[in-house]
């Protein structure tokens, strides 16, 4: 596999996986790249666990009459 160079600081990249998405992160400035696509399919990602994390709505309060 080639190794890649940050445009940054042309520090040596590291790529890991996040969510599905290969990550490309800078070992020197921290830096983080994504290809094309891969910053919505995070954001998609995200919005599905916070979907899954949420309180059920409250029930209407129910009247004795």
């Amino acid at each position: 596999m080639m190794s890649l160079t940050c445009p940054k600081c042309h520090g040596e990249m590291r790529q890991y996986e996040r969510s599905g998405v290969v990550i490309d992160q800078c070992g020197e400035c921290r830096g983080i790249f994504l290809d094309r696509g891969e910053l919505e399919k995070l954001f998609e990602a995200e919005a599905n666990w916070s979907a899954q994390q949420a309180p059920p709505a409250p029930q209407p309060a129910q009247h004795v009459t």
